[in-house]
């Protein structure tokens, strides 16, 4: 196991017993070198509440990079999870942003109302990305 993917465990575990604030602060300090290692870890774990603290930790990192990750992650199944992906994306406001936004619109789903809700959080998100991208 590699020191990152050590750190990673450890502070997963941290937040596991409800230690969330230090969990949160020592994931978002490492150096962006570990989001590969974080982003590997979001794709094996399988509870939802640590699913979505990791989406929220990797877009807090703040880097353009894994802009393809959050697109990726706009299909989870899991609402929670996909709308995290969207603060991130809207946070991370840019044009490879937006277009991960638009590609998500075509995103199938078996029940007409959960595709509905989902563009209608997809246009919002748009909309305030835009907005953000303007005022820089």
């Amino acid at each position: 196991m590699t020191d990152s993917a050590e750190k990673i465990r450890t502070y997963l575990e941290d937040f596991k017993k409800d230690d969330s604030q230090n969990a949160f602060c020592a994931l978002t300090n490492l150096p962006h070198d570990v989001l590969p290692e974080l982003i590997a870890t979001f794709k094996k774990e399988q509870e939802k509440r640590v699913r979505v603290f990791l989406v929220e930790t990797i877009w807090q990192h703040r880097q353009q990079s894994v802009i393809p990750f959050l697109a990726e992650v706009l299909h989870d199944p899991d609402p929670d999870v996909w709308k995290e992906a969207l603060d991130g994306l809207v946070t991370l406001a840019s044009p490879q942003a937006v277009e991960a936004h638009r590609s998500a619109k075509q995103r199938q789903f078996k029940d007409d109302k959960d595709a509905q809700e989902f563009r209608e959080w997809i246009d919002e998100a748009i909309e305030q990305a835009e907005t953000e991208m303007q005022r820089h």
